[in-house]
């Protein structure tokens, strides 16, 4: 799939989570939309650093779908109810549950995560099965994008912490974090502050391509 056939609300997500890994954080980017399609909130993580345009930051709970939901103004969004929030990852517990709690009831995710991911929690209590629940994911050649990013940025900046989430994502993406760990060997994204997000998605793409000859 080319980056032109991939749909510019799933770009622009990926424009977030990448501006993100610019910034020093985590590669996770998140959008809400409304009911016509239009972007109404982006957010990006910012555990690690104060990103751009961020509620939170230096905070375990400055999560890219938290920053994304915060912006949301009651006043002004009085009925989110068809609204979507897409993510470049499976939402955590955390995640999951503010996405549950903003009314919105439509859910997009682009990578699964095995280790942290929290959509199971659907219709696991009283409260958890109220509201109709939409949710999709993941989607192919977008999940590995996001997988790579994660573990790269993780490698680059030695956070040890995150070695057996790694070990979950190798069940399920093991040839691309088998990429992510080549290309940190080699320093493929040396040049990250320089390039954009489509740039690393056709370099994966092209790598993909290669191994699978």
């Amino acid at each position: 799939m080319k980056w032109s056939d991939i749909p510019v609300i799933w770009q622009a997500c990926f424009h977030e989570a990448w501006a993100s890994f610019q910034e020093g954080s985590r590669p996770v980017g998140a959008i809400v939309v409304n009911e016509d399609g239009k972007i109404v909130a982006s957010g990006k993580s910012s555990t690690f650093k104060e990103t751009a345009d961020s509620v939170v930051y230096n905070n375990e709970l400055a999560h890219a779908e938290v920053n994304a939901l915060l912006k949301l103004d009651n006043r002004v969004h009085q009925k989110v109810n068809r609204y979507i929030l897409y993510s470049t990852l499976e939402p955590c517990p955390l995640c999951f549950s503010a996405f549950y709690m903003s009314g919105i009831r439509n859910l997009e995710y682009a990578a699964k995560d095995r280790y942290g991911g929290s959509t199971n929690l659907k219709d696991t209590t009283p409260y958890l099965t109220r509201k109709n629940i939409t949710i999709t994911g993941p989607f192919p050649y977008l999940e590995e994008l996001s997988v790579m990013l994660n573990i790269y940025f993780d490698m680059m900046i030695d956070y040890t912490k995150a070695h057996p989430v790694h070990d979950d994502f190798a069940k399920d993406y093991p040839r691309a974090v088998s990429i992510a760990y080549k290309w940190v060997e080699e320093n493929r994204l040396a040049d990250f502050r320089e390039i954009n997000i489509e740039q690393v998605y056709e370099r994966l793409i092209e790598e993909i391509m290669t191994t699978a000859r």
